[in-house]
C-alpha cells in the first residue's frame, strides 16, 4: 500500500474542485455583467466580495465535514 497524502480524501478534493468551478462561473457572470454595463464597477466589486466570502465559508464547511478539521 502506498502512503499517499490524498488517500481517503477523495470526496473532499472532488467537492473542492466542484466548489472552485462554481465560484469561477459565478465570478465570470459578474465580470460579464460589468463588461456589459448592467452593473457598475462598485456593484461588481461588492458581488465579488460576497462570492469570495461564501466560497471561503463553504471551504471551511467542507473541511469540517469531510476531513474533520476546524
Amino acid at each position: 500500500m502506498q502512503n499517499h497524502p490524498t488517500e481517503g480524501h477523495g470526496a473532499y478534493f472532488d467537492a473542492m474542485h466542484d466548489l472552485d468551478e462554481a465560484t469561477d462561473r459565478a465570478l465570470a457572470a459578474v465580470r460579464a455583467g460589468e463588461d456589459a454595463g448592467r452593473i457598475t464597477a462598485a456593484q461588481a466589486a461588492a458581488e465579488r466580495v460576497g462570492l469570495l466570502e461564501s466560497h471561503l465559508a463553504e471551504c471551511r464547511r467542507l473541511r469540517r465535514e469531510l476531513l474533520g478539521g476546524s
